[in-house]
């Protein structure tokens, strides 16, 4: 009967390096967590000014998330250099537009990361060309 008792408590034990499920893990081992959705031109009037920007626009598929998550997302332009984290926009969507200086004809390059508590997932990269 105590045979039973202590066998009936142990647990096996959690093989970390198995759980890569989670896309805000830099391990994860899953499908693709952004979804391009274009890229256009957008006039903004700054001081009296117009500047033309070229805006990336995707979606984070929170569908793949394993519960409800407030997060950013960290954008790396590949020819810039130029690092930001993004919010959702509207607020509280799934979308995201990154604003960059426009080149037309030319590819463009990001790198996308789940951002969330100052750390950060598995690199993905996002290419459009205007």
């Amino acid at each position: 009967m105590l045979a039973l008792l202590i066998g009936g408590c142990y647990k096996d034990e959690v093989d970390v390096s198995r759980l890569t499920n989670n896309p805000f893990d830099p391990q994860y081992v899953g499908p693709p967590v952004f979804e391009g959705q274009g890229t256009f031109l957008q006039q903004v009037n700054i001081g009296g000014s117009t500047v033309l920007y070229q805006i990336i626009a995707f979606r984070v598929r929170s569908e793949l998330f394993m519960s409800p998550a407030s997060y950013g997302v960290e954008v790396r332009d590949q020819q810039s250099g130029q690092v930001q984290v993004l919010s959702p926009d509207p607020p509280g969507s799934d979308q995201f537009r990154f604003r960059r200086a426009p080149l037309p004809g030319q590819p463009v390059c990001v790198e996308l990361r789940l951002s969330n508590d100052q750390s950060t997932a598995r690199a993905e990269t996002l290419c459009v060309t205007l």
